[in-house]
């Protein structure tokens, strides 16, 4: 058996569409929660950090990462625990990325996507303060550790899981 035999003789070939599509529905309404509380955040009535909040979710999770982190991977055009696997296929290249960047950028990415809508939301309540939005932050902090443990439930399915550098399971 050859290294890369060993490595991905685990986990799982493919994840189950239902996983595909429960996982995306997490992101969008627990990112939609974020961004939605962050609405009375408003420059001359634009509501500047959600449209920014969107734009880089939209940036860096979507298209960022998949470039330099999906095009490395095993679930390159399969699907993954979140089908981004395949949408990276459809957009770039294998092996099109640098890997060495995208290590530094996921953690970074996925802090800010977590910290930005609570000190958003925080700042809003200081603001303005409304129950609604006291709800939306108390809801987008009780399902950020729903985000990390579903993540690291993903990674411990993963046949990329003992070299991945954005695995959550590495030593499962």
């Amino acid at each position: 058996m050859n290294m890369e035999e060993k490595l991905y003789r685990e986990g799982l070939e493919e994840y189950p569409l239902g996983w595909v599509i429960g996982q995306n529905i997490f992101f969008l309404v627990y990112f939609g929660i974020g961004f939605i509380g962050m609405l009375p955040l408003k420059i001359y009535g634009f509501p500047i950090i959600s449209v920014l909040y969107a734009l880089f979710l939209i940036i860096m999770p979507l298209f960022v990462l998949r470039k330099h982190l999906c095009t490395h991977c095993y679930y390159y055009g399969k699907l993954c625990s979140t089908g981004w696997g395949r949408l990276s296929a459809l957009m770039f290249k294998k092996n099109s990325g640098n890997y060495q960047l995208v290590v530094k950028l996921a953690g970074i990415t996925w802090m800010l996507a977590t910290a930005i809508p609570i000190v958003g939301i925080i700042l809003a309540l200081v603001l303005d303060y409304s129950p609604s939005n006291l709800i939306f932050l108390i809801l987008f902090v009780l399902l950020t550790p729903v985000n990390f443990v579903s993540h690291k439930k993903a990674c411990e399915k993963c046949k990329m899981r003992f070299i991945c550098a954005a695995s959550m399971a590495k030593g499962d």
